[in-house]
């Protein structure tokens, strides 16, 4: 098998077996923005629900930011009503309406609310549109029309979206951190300074507020720059290391990416200690650990080296459960010094599970030195079969992209 396809096979099993480290890889499920869905709407409008009948709900368009020339009516816009007591967003068949005839609207808007309108339509020559309701308070209507596009300068954009995370407004509170959740990693930490420091630091022990959230929130504190709050943000995020836990917690990968972007070896030390050397350690602490490893590889080697990183990571290859994601993330850092010990756990108890073998085959074909290639023949004498259902699945995988 060529070497050079094999890294790449390694590369996509990679994929599959580890997070991608992306914008922001601590926030999950991340949805459109706000203005991410204006600027791909074919109409995107706001208005106030002015009439209600039995089939159908009529908005008084107060303005339309785009679009204009796909209404027949640009004083108001009528679509279909659905179920009474539906409670979630809904698609339905509409009668021949003015401006479209399908609508995805919320059923319980009352007269006088208003909404964000948004259509699509499934192709550029058709002139029919779906329309997307949204209902918006005043302060909602006004931040959607005012929210910076995405053309703006990031800095811009960010200290716009920055007033409104955790806004009494829900809508606004998710859009503001989805914004934050979308934006490279780099230009936030460029904007540091116009997070409110003390604010997050309530915040991420808030059970209030999301968990979803927590993930950022835990990153940005890591990420202050005056001595008062990088002193303060280290002891929240320390104490939220240390507390124990024996379940999922979500956003603790956003913590401990945070923590060790902030105090670095002495950071790592102490996760080491409490996570990735600990067999207690709740296995949900120990992916949020290696998700945070793989950030600092990323994005923070000014504050831990390649070499510093690797050596924690090879701390679970001690524990089967967590070898194949280890050995993933050391081959894909070239970190090539843990070649014998790698191989010397093919097939040993626990580490017979096809994930494991592929991972420790790819990381053999990976490998450039020789003593990859020679390890490879022994295995491949030890379980023919085993390695040459790695291979091929690793091949399966590689054309597959």
């Amino acid at each position: 098998m060529p070497r050079h396809v094999s890294i790449s096979m390694l590369l996509v099993a990679a994929a599959l077996l580890t997070s991608d480290v992306t914008a922001c890889p601590f926030c999950t499920a991340l949805k459109p923005t706000l203005v991410q869905r204006r600027e791909s709407a074919a109409v995107a409008a706001v208005g106030e629900l002015v009439e209600v009948n039995a089939d159908r709900q009529v908005f008084r368009l107060h303005k339309i930011l785009s679009g204009q020339s796909l209404l027949t009516d640009r004083e108001s816009l009528t679509v279909p009503r659905t179920q009474a007591n539906a409670k979630a967003t809904v698609v339905g068949a509409a009668p021949t309406v003015p401006n479209g005839n399908v609508a995805k609207i919320e059923s319980h808007l009352k007269v006088g609310s208003l909404a964000v309108l948004l259509a699509t339509r499934p192709d550029e020559a058709s002139r029919q549109l779906t329309w997307e309701v949204t209902p918006a308070s005043e302060l909602a209507y006004a931040y959607f029309v005012r929210a910076p596009a995405t053309i703006l300068p990031t800095r811009e954009r960010l200290k716009f979206f920055a007033g409104y995370l955790e806004h009494r407004d829900e809508l606004l509170a998710e859009d503001a951190y989805l914004e934050f959740g979308h934006a490279p990693y780099d230009e936030v930490a460029r904007v540091a300074e116009l997070l409110p420091m003390e604010s997050l630091r309530t915040w991420i022990v808030d059970a209030r507020v999301p968990q979803s959230r927590k993930g950022f929130y835990g990153l940005a504190l890591g990420l202050a720059r005056s001595d008062a709050d990088r002193r303060a943000n280290l002891a929240v995020l320390k104490k939220l290391v240390l507390e124990p836990a024996d379940d999922f917690r979500s956003g603790f990968d956003g913590v401990l990416g945070g923590y060790l972007v902030a105090a670095g070896e002495q950071a790592l030390a102490l996760v080491e200690e409490r996570i990735l050397a600990n067999p207690r350690a709740a296995e949900g602490d120990v992916r949020h650990a290696q998700t945070a490893l793989r950030f600092c590889h990323e994005f923070g080697r000014d504050r831990l080296s390649s070499e510093r990183l690797s050596q924690s990571t090879r701390r679970l290859l001690a524990r089967p459960e967590f070898a194949a994601t280890a050995i993933v993330d050391l081959a894909r850092w070239q970190d090539w010094d843990t070649l014998e010990k790698i191989a010397g756990l093919f097939g040993q108890p626990g580490y017979e599970p096809p994930e494991t073998t592929r991972a420790i085959v790819g990381y053999l074909l990976a490998c450039p030195q020789p003593q990859a290639a020679q390890a490879l023949t022994r295995l491949r004498k030890l379980d023919p079969k085993a390695v040459a259902d790695a291979e091929q699945r690793l091949s399966v995988l590689g054309t597959a992209r």
